[in-house]
């Protein structure tokens, strides 16, 4: 992990289906949808989503980056393939892959349809976890010292060590190790909900590679 001090980035998750963030397989992934934050957060940074009204400002998950992937990788790693939808793994988020002639390719899921396919992979980039807290509908209130750190709007909030409540985000991440086990403390809030696709593609194509 890398030794500068991380940022933090903070969204409502819309929809806690366990596709995205999908917590299961023994890493976090952020695959799909949120293409800002894929394409902005670096190695070594955290991701918090935080519920909807009417109980609004709980924590959903959190995970911290350590690897970053193109979707044709995410799809070729062996150690991923337990990503992948099928029968057994409804939510897979590891949905896409290169064509033979070039560009990216859905296969078939029960999650996301052509519709998201622009957003998704307007930026070609998988944020990968196994540093990570996964709620779900059991998602714990964030404690009031530390709230200034939950975005509460659409889009997301970055916080840098520069920013003036960025100690709230240190001992936020000191309450979180020292009340929770990692990984998942929760089943999904909405496991039968499909995410809503947006009208716009929030960014255009574009890649950033750190692996």
């Amino acid at each position: 992990m890398a030794d500068r001090l991380p940022d933090l980035f903070s969204y409502i998750v819309e929809t806690d289906s366990g596709f995205c963030p999908n917590p299961f397989g023994g890493i976090c992934t952020l695959a799909c949808c949120k293409p800002k934050i894929r394409y902005s957060a670096n190695i070594g940074d955290w991701i918090i989503g935080t519920s909807l009204a009417p109980k609004r400002g709980r924590l959903v998950y959190a995970m911290q980056v350590y690897r970053a992937l193109t979707y044709d990788l995410y799809w070729k790693y062996p150690e991923y393939e337990v990503k992948k939808p099928n029968k057994e793994n409804v939510r897979g988020d590891n949905i896409y892959k290169n064509r033979e002639n070039g560009g990216l390719i859905q296969v078939p899921n029960q999650s996301h349809s052509d519709k998201h396919f622009e957003r998704d992979t307007s930026v070609n980039r998988v944020l990968i976890s196994n540093v990570f807290y996964y709620f779900g509908k059991d998602a714990p209130e964030i404690p009031d010292q530390y709230k200034s750190i939950i975005h509460t709007t659409k889009g997301h909030v970055r916080i840098k060590p520069t920013s003036k409540n960025s100690m709230a985000v240190s001992v936020f991440l000191v309450w979180l190790r020292d009340t929770f086990k990692q990984g998942i403390n929760g089943e999904p809030a909405q496991a039968n909900v499909k995410c809503k696709p947006h009208v716009a593609v929030a960014a255009p194509v574009r890649q950033k590679f750190d692996f």
